[in-house]
């Protein structure tokens, strides 16, 4: 059952993100778009927006992709210069641990269901139901510089928004400041997925498959998908930046054998764009 502060938290990362077209954006939960300037030798608070674009699949497994808006909410040095918040699309990540090298904050990601979606076979189906995963990132840094990461961290996230089950994500992660304008950045992760997580977005059941077309399928837990990303971020002035990103996820196991992804989509994912970013 959800709980109010989760009900709110759900509600309004998709108020936020304002997805009523099901894209898969939740591609950028690896990208690590940081703050613009030294936020510890600041001294205070460091706020983030940002506004760009992206070329993403229609849906997680899709092979039509669009062009969708993507947008970077982030304030750095809450109370540490390791501490911060980030939404980022539909994505959410922090830190609240005030350490340099332990991590420890809430994260999730918003998910709609297929009922916009341009393949008129998988919107068919109809018994999907969107998807809002909050939980907890736990990690390790071993590189305590300012400007530089090589962390480990797990994601283990729930369905707060419908109890369909929930996912696992330990992900490896390496940021490095070249010079004092050029930040580059890269992450290899893997998801895995428990069954009513997995059933909810690869399954179709006999309604589905009547309505669709296409095959019954039953998927059951286990790897979704495995993923590598990159990110280039030029800073032009002290305020100004502007960040490059492009991932690739390759689906795997029942989430690639599903006729959502087998017949009417692809199991490669691409994913690229940019965001220019100002801090204050």
């Amino acid at each position: 059952m959800r709980t109010p502060c989760a009900a709110l938290a759900l509600t309004a990362l998709a108020a936020v993100s304002g997805l009523h077209e099901a894209r898969a954006v939740d591609l950028v939960t690896d990208l690590d778009v940081t703050a613009q300037g030294d936020a510890a030798a600041a001294g205070k608070t460091v706020l983030s927006i940002g506004l760009g674009a992206a070329l993403a699949p229609d849906y997680e497994g899709s092979d039509e992709y669009h062009g969708v808006p993507l947008w970077n909410l982030r304030a750095d040095n809450l109370y540490h210069p390791a501490t911060f918040v980030q939404v980022l699309g539909p994505t959410l990540r922090s830190n609240f641990l005030p350490d340099d090298h332990w991590r420890l904050g809430v994260s999730g990601r918003y998910q709609p269901d297929y009922d916009n979606v341009e393949n008129s076979r998988v919107q068919d189906i109809k018994d999907t139901e969107a998807t809002g995963l909050l939980g907890l990132t736990v990690g390790y840094d071993f590189d305590a510089a300012r400007g530089q990461d090589l962390a480990v961290e797990l994601d283990a996230q729930y369905d707060a928004l419908n109890g369909n089950g929930g996912i696992l994500t330990p992900r490896l992660r390496w940021q490095s400041a070249l010079s004092q304008v050029l930040v580059v950045g890269a992450s290899a992760s893997a998801t895995w997925g428990s069954e009513d997580y997995m059933g909810n977005r690869f399954s179709i059941n006999a309604g589905g498959a009547a309505r669709s077309g296409l095959d019954e399928y039953d998927a059951d837990a286990g790897i979704k998908n495995a993923m590598v990303t990159g990110t280039v971020t030029y800073r032009l002035t002290e305020a100004w930046a502007v960040t490059g990103f492009a991932g690739y996820s390759r689906m795997l196991g029942d989430a690639a054998d599903s006729p959502i992804v087998d017949d009417e989509g692809d199991a490669n994912q691409f994913l690229a764009g940019a965001l220019v970013n100002y801090a204050f």
